[in-house]
């Protein structure tokens, strides 16, 4: 279903020409039927020759409610630019369509009203100003329909007009992720909280979950209307009304996005394609502030140009926006960006999850580049590059494509090899993804890891396994394939769940041998009752114990090895004989104090050499 939006300067007719073509009256408030001014966004449908149905968004005209005109323009699918004969083009005709051309609006057609009120004559000058006006803009040769809404002369011509340039609209777009811009929120009694806008990206139906954002307003679809017809499923493009359960309308403003769960979220900040409108009084300086209007939302918005200074009158660049809040917006997504008295610039939105980036770095305006023109394959790379390394599930969400389309374009990286899987089972919704560049990045970053561990202490085994991985910020099963891809290639070895350089031998200096030599000679001498409040050097400690010279136990106590496997003899034999022993009969057996005798068992425990009944211990047998 389409969506035709009004555009054009206050007293034009629009919403008198609304309501010739559908019949219903747009304008909603009293003030405004007072006034004989559109204040608020106006809705209504009609059934074009064809018989199909399209809705209308009806804007309003003077400059003072430009915030509400930008609010219902965001999603139409054709414009409808009205301009009356008697007055031509006016001011806010031209920030009308300077709005349209930023949004890249280039559907549409002008409907030139009320023509009862001129001559022949002066409406063919106002048709020349019309095409002069449209030149070099998105709506550039756009058909002019002359009309009365008064006398309804040119009313046909214009609904049938308007269902020829449908013919040529594309297919409305289904991602299979709904949203929908907020731009009405309010309360039925006996109902609860309804929201309107116009739905894109997928469809929604009655009982399903879904969420507000900013916020993360959970709730569920209650009901669904469209053109006052009550549905099971709306689909993509309807102007629809959506009952909710679960929320209050007090909690819901003009701007949020009802979205399906587990994709859209919010941001502070976002990667643009940043256009300034031509014929601009001055030039749009690094750092200014704007308001940015997206969706139906405007929030306060810092301008970073990442190359340049200013940015002038018709020109493009790149930029990030700094928002003063939240928002809930998707890349690819069209924006404007106003002052307090005229529209400045537009664009489209490149990267709504952005690092702070480097001005006038190339790089960075390549990878923007690709996220704003490429083919699935180049988003989906350019995003895991940015992401990396990365589920599969995030870098869908993040990628903003269509779920097939995603799933199609990381089929043939993974084939051709640009993509690595860092998982054995292969592909899932929590296999960690990684580019071949990113790869060999992780890589040389695991080994440097390593070897300042190594290099640091360099009596100890090596980098626990759990040490790296952690620093490495990497899930279990993305670990264990990197490691058992490190040790095939021969770039780290794996000994007793720590990881070391293949090439390094540890070697002790002739202070650290004569050390070494004097911590042995004294564990031999003290035997079961070693000193436990002796300070050794850990790492010393440590060497000895990889080369099997010592038992280290808990609480400080350490064993010669000689004397470690002589008690465990004698436990042994002792527990063999009476099957069962407490603390005080194995302190007795031994020699030793209950301190070194409770370590001793304590590590038979966990190595499961003993096991623990009661008071007492007894042989593990499995």
């Amino acid at each position: 279903m389409y969506v035709i939006g009004t555009a054009g300067h206050v007293d034009h007719g629009k919403s008198a020409l609304v309501q010739a073509l559908s019949g219903i009256d747009p304008d909603r408030w009293a003030e405004e039927k007072a006034r004989g001014l559109t204040i608020d966004l106006g809705f209504a449908w009609c059934e074009l020759p064809s018989g199909r149905a399209v809705s209308i968004v009806d804007v309003p005209g003077h400059e003072r409610f430009i915030k509400n005109m930008l609010a219902g323009v965001g999603g139409i699918n054709l414009a409808l630019l009205v301009i009356a004969a008697d007055e031509g083009v006016m001011p806010q005709t031209r920030e009308h369509l300077d709005i349209l051309d930023l949004l890249d609006i280039d559907r549409g057609l002008v409907a030139l009203t009320k023509t009862d009120l001129v001559d022949e004559e002066w409406l063919a000058l106002v048709e020349e100003e019309i095409v002069e006006l449209l030149a070099d803009t998105t709506l550039a040769g756009s058909p002019i329909a002359p009309v009365s809404a008064l006398t309804g002369v040119g009313v046909e011509e214009l609904q049938a007009l308007i269902d020829s340039q449908i013919d040529d609209l594309p297919p409305i777009p289904d991602q299979g992720r709904p949203r929908m811009p907020i731009d009405r929120a309010f309360s039925i009694s006996g109902f609860g909280a309804v929201v309107t806008g116009t739905l894109l990206d997928g469809e929604i139906s009655v009982g399903d979950p879904v969420i507000i954002e900013p916020g993360r307003i959970e709730c569920r679809v209650r009901g669904l209307q469209s053109h006052e017809e009550t549905l099971d499923t709306a689909p993509p493009g309807a102007r629809t009304a959506v009952n909710l359960s679960g929320v209050s309308a007090n909690d819901i403003e003009r701007g949020m996005v009802l979205t399906s769960p587990g994709w859209l979220e919010p941001t502070s900040a976002i990667d643009i394609r940043l256009r300034a409108v031509a014929g601009a009084s001055r030039p749009l300086p690094h750092n200014a502030t704007r308001t940015l209007h997206v969706g139906a939302d405007e929030v306060q918005a810092r301008i970073r140009l990442l190359e340049g200074d200013l940015l002038a009158s018709g020109d493009s660049t790149w930029a990030q926006l700094r928002l003063e809040r939240p928002i809930a917006a998707a890349r690819g997504d069209h924006f404007v960006l106003r002052s307090a008295e005229a529209t400045v610039a537009g664009g489209r939105i490149v990267d709504t999850r952005p690092r702070r980036h480097h001005r006038n770095d190339q790089s960075t305006l390549q990878a923007l580049q690709r996220l704003l023109d490429g083919s699935p394959d180049d988003t989906l790379l350019t995003v895991l590059q940015r992401m990396e390394p990365v589920r599969w599930s995030d870098l869908l969400a993040r990628s903003e494509l269509a779920v097939e389309e995603a799933s199609a374009a990381l089929e043939r990286q993974v084939s051709g090899g640009a993509v690595v899987v860092l998982d054995e089972g292969g592909m899932s919704d929590s296999a960690v993804l990684i580019s071949d560049l990113g790869l060999g990045a992780l890589t040389a970053r695991a080994e440097a890891i390593v070897t300042d561990y190594v290099n640091l202490y360099p009596l100890r085994a090596g980098l626990p396994r759990e040490d790296l991985r952690s620093r490495l910020n990497l899930p279990q099963r993305a670990f264990a394939f990197l490691q058992e891809l490190m040790s095939n290639s021969g770039q780290l070895m794996v000994r007793d769940g720590s990881f070391d350089r293949p090439d390094r031998s540890v070697a002790l200096s002739e202070e650290q041998q004569a050390q070494v030599e004097s911590l042995l000679s004294r564990l031999k001498d003290q035997g079961v009752r070693p000193d436990t409040d002796a300070a050794f050097d850990g790492d010393l400690l440590e060497y000895l114990e990889a080369q099997g010279l010592i038992v280290r136990l808990k609480g400080g106590v350490n064993l010669e090895r000689r004397t470690f496997d002589d008690m465990l003899a004698e436990t042994r034999t002792l527990l063999e004989a009476q099957e069962r022993a407490t603390l005080a009969e194995v302190r007795d057996r031994l020699g030793t104090s209950r301190k070194i005798a409770q370590a001793f068992l304590e590590h038979l425990d966990t190595s499961r050499v003993t096991r623990r009944v009661g008071d007492a211990r007894v042989l593990w047998h499995g």
